[in-house]
């Protein structure tokens, strides 16, 4: 064959696709692993990438396993390059890595960089350079507990952590200010997140079930957040939303089971639909503004209308008439100062409150109640009163701890299957017979006392209000009674 027709017959072998290129300009061996990168001979720099192709980036036989350096400088005939990135695709599918050290000069990690690395479970980045994380970077890393976050880093792709369901904790750095889609998706062990005063933005589903987050406070610079940003969220307690807000949107807190409170902030003037649906346990809503936010279509599917609502003093008149909220039957006024409370343990005990601010008396009564074999010890500012008296006259936290008692053999007292509701001038108590009764107004006073002898006992009181059930020496419970018909 003459080279003139050899060089066409080759030139079509690569036209169609036949040939020996490769997706890598070289190779070089570092701490006994070959990695792959293409270069830029003009600027002397090198990006880390994969050995195979579109369709298989790493076939079985060249994947690397264990532990993994990535260098800040290689060099290849004679010269030195700069390795300044992992690029995309770069380890994807490598499922037998285990831990990644990453050198300092590398200042981009690639889209879908390490997805589906299943066994990888650390990474370690320089403490600055790095300054983006590419879409879906670690998605699937099931394996991956935790990594340290750069304080250079700006830029997040959405879902980078998705699906990362060991990760149990994360220090979000002051660079970042944005948290786009799907961010921390099905991530189940996050516990723990610390997120900056910088943080503007949270996208849409960004936190979806992560359903071991318990409380998220989120600083007042965030303006806006996505919808389902906490959807399915089920152990999620405590909610307290920035004062910048001005839309609560579609099915933010659906199905987050575990909700308890939630304090809606001055600024948010529209919650849109289903945003609370299905979070059945929500017993207390704080709403700040003095104009009722609009409420869309079944904003609180399944929330019991029978909860405290606390809204601005003065406005019990426009909220009682404004659509849906005009359905919540216990609109207190309120002064609006944010007093938060919760266990440091929630394992360990719960805290209630027993007596609440009010529009003429800022005075709070505050109850640490351990569980069973568990015993309070102190406030998170060292305060051992129990219950706790505070003038909340500022936005306050307090926060119970307590410790494990050993039980010393006697028995416990049994659980009472109680029910007490309110009815118009009356409390009703089922399931009380033959015990005795205390009913208290909510400054403390004996109002009266009586052997309940029927199921349902009903209890007439002398005017309406907040009041205080206890039943054979346990802890008190609140009710609120309208007044009579």
């Amino acid at each position: 064959m003459n080279i003139a027709r050899r060089l066409v017959v080759i030139s079509m072998l690569l036209f169609m696709g036949i040939g020996t290129a490769s997706a890598y300009d070289i190779s070089v061996v570092t701490a006994g692993k070959r990695l792959y990168y293409n270069v830029d001979n003009d600027k002397g720099t090198a990006v880390v990438t994969y050995y195979g192709d579109s369709n298989n980036y790493w076939p079985t036989n060249r994947q690397p396993a264990d532990s993994l350096f990535i260098p800040s400088t290689i060099t290849y005939q004679g010269r030195t390059y700069v390795v300044n990135a992992i690029g995309d695709h770069a380890f994807s599918n490598c499922t037998r890595i285990k831990d990644v050290i990453v050198g300092d000069s590398i200042t981009s990690i690639g889209d879908y960089a390490f997805q589906y690395c299943s066994l990888l479970r650390s990474i370690t980045l320089a403490p600055s350079g790095i300054t983006r994380i590419g879409t879906s970077a670690f998605e699937s890393c099931i394996a991956l507990k935790k990594i340290p976050l750069p304080q250079t880093l700006n830029s997040l792709g959405e879902g980078v952590f998705a699906v990362c369901r060991q990760l149990d904790s994360i220090v979000l750095p002051n660079t970042v200010t944005r948290l786009p889609n799907h961010l921390f998706y099905a991530c189940n062990s996050l516990m723990t997140l610390t997120i900056p005063a910088s943080l503007t933005s949270i996208g849409d589903f960004t936190f979806r079930e992560c359903n071991r987050l318990r409380t998220i406070d989120l600083p007042n610079s965030v303006t806006h957040i996505g919808n389902s940003a906490f959807v399915e969220c089920s152990n999620l307690q405590y909610i307290y939303l920035p004062e910048s807000l001005d839309t609560i949107k579609a099915y933010t807190f659906r199905n987050c089971t575990h909700l308890t409170h939630v304090r809606i902030p001055a600024s948010v003037y529209r919650i849109e639909s289903n945003a609370f649906a299905n979070a059945s346990n929500l017993n207390d809503i704080v709403v700040l503004n003095t104009q009722p936010p609009t409420l869309g279509n079944n904003t609180f599917l399944d929330v019991d209308r029978a909860i405290s609502v606390h809204i601005p003093c003065g406005t019990y008149d426009q909220y009682s008439a404004a659509e849906g909220w005009n359905e919540f039957t216990h609109l207190i006024e309120y002064p609006g100062y944010k007093l938060q409370y919760y266990a440091a343990d929630t394992s360990m005990g719960t805290v209630e409150v027993v007596v609440e601010p009010t529009c003429t008396d800022s005075t709070a009564v505050v109850r640490a109640v351990p569980f069973r074999n568990h015993q309070f010890t102190h406030w998170n500012d060292g305060d051992t009163t129990n219950p706790r008296t505070v003038d909340v006259t500022i936005d306050s936290i307090l926060i119970a701890h307590f410790i494990y008692v050993e039980p010393i053999g006697i028995d416990p007292l049994p659980t009472l299957e109680t029910t007490i509701t309110s009815l118009p001038g009356l409390i009703q108590i089922a399931g009380a017979e033959g015990l005795d009764i205390n009913i208290f107004d909510i400054s403390g006073r004996l109002c009266s006392t009586i052997r309940s002898a029927a199921s349902p006992q009903r209890i007439a009181v002398d005017r309406p209000g907040v009041y205080l059930v206890q039943i054979a020496g346990r802890p008190a419970r609140k009710v609120v009674v309208l007044p009579a018909r």
